[in-house]
């Protein structure tokens, strides 16, 4: 089933306590918190501190996002993050690829040995990692990411998909199909997500952004599988106030249920 998350990084500039008010607040599932003011990697204690308070707030630790990537930061780096993951009670953790250099092959035969490695370390510790797309990494595109994950299938290695801005529906659900199962992490804009409509998802008056994300969570769900097995959705962006997030939100949950119950349906 799809939940929703709020990432700290639509906080920016904002303590820890007003992150989790404005979660709280919007109703969602759990907090994803970020290296960006928040906790550092290696900062066990913050992070224990940080996930009490989480919890006390009625919510969780969806994922811990940091800016490591992998094979220019070395692995005691990826070991602080991912401690620091483990302390949080996450079962994610956000990282990036390396920048592309001048050997595109060699670069890729790299990323996936490194890869690998730490998808083992993590594997051990039941921490799921979580590779973001960007422009002049390795993993600059969903094609490209799709022919280099081709040479790898870990369990405990996927990547996160987010439409890029403006981007037209059907060359974003290309791009998606393209990744269908690796995707572990969906990130979406809030004010994409909110109905025109100010709040009621049930009433079919969506506009163009709304309905794509509908298709979007119907697409991320059925790669799942089990339609009660937990995934995520981690809304990167306040625009519009708390109103506008709560109304992104009620709407995830309003299509979660349906979906749900239409792939158990099909399932069964």
């Amino acid at each position: 089933m799809i939940h929703t998350a709020l990432s700290s990084s639509a906080c920016i500039g904002a303590d820890i306590h007003t992150v989790l008010e404005t979660a709280s607040a919007a109703g969602v599932h759990g907090v994803e918190w970020t290296d960006d003011g928040f906790v550092s990697p290696g900062d066990v204690s913050a992070a224990r501190e940080t996930m009490m308070a989480t919890l006390r707030a009625g919510l969780c630790t969806v994922s811990y996002a940091t800016l490591y990537r992998a094979v220019s930061h070395d692995r005691s780096a990826f070991r602080a993050a991912l401690a620091t993951t483990r302390e949080f009670n996450a079962p994610i953790l956000r990282l990036w690829s390396s920048h592309r250099g001048d050997s595109p092959a060699a670069d890729a035969a790299a990323f996936l040995d490194e890869i690998r490695y730490l998808g083992d370390e993590a594997g051990e510790q039941g921490v799921m990692l979580c590779l973001g797309l960007s422009h002049r990494s390795i993993l600059d595109s969903s094609r490209t990411a799709t022919g280099i994950m081709a040479g790898m299938d870990h369990p405990f290695v996927k990547l996160i998909w987010e439409p890029g801005s403006g981007e037209l529906f059907d060359d974003a659900m290309e791009d998606f199909t393209l990744l269908s199962g690796r995707i572990g992490l969906v990130v979406a804009r809030g004010e994409d997500v909110a109905p025109f409509n100010g709040g009621d998802a049930s009433s079919g008056a969506l506009d163009g952004r709304a309905e794509a994300w509908l298709q979007y969570l119907d697409s991320f769900d059925e790669q799942c599988g089990d339609p009660d097995m937990a995934r995520y959705v981690v809304i990167k962006s306040i625009v519009g106030g708390t109103s506008r997030l709560s109304d992104s939100v009620s709407t995830i949950k309003a299509w979660s249920a349906k979906l749900r119950r239409y792939h158990r349906r099909r399932v069964m």
